[in-house]
């Protein structure tokens, strides 16, 4: 359960980071204070999920957080 609680966690933080800019695996490591592997394992699985989008700027991936539908 608490690890399940601690993903759940980590992924708020992403989001929240996101909200605000788009970021690079880097950024998000950095502004997070994790390792970038983890950064980049999260980013993927919320990609795949559908709550970040992806782009590519050179060999750079930038990652922001997807707007939700609106309800009409």
């Amino acid at each position: 359960m608490q690890v399940v609680l601690l993903r759940h966690e980590l992924k708020e933080k992403i989001l929240a980071v996101l909200d605000s800019q788009s970021c690079t695996i880097s950024d998000v490591s950095r502004l997070l204070s994790i390792h970038p592997s983890t950064a980049s394992k999260y980013l993927a699985v919320m990609e795949a999920e559908g709550s970040v989008s992806r782009r590519l700027i050179g060999m750079a991936k930038l990652y922001g957080k997807k707007p939700r539908a609106s309800a009409h």
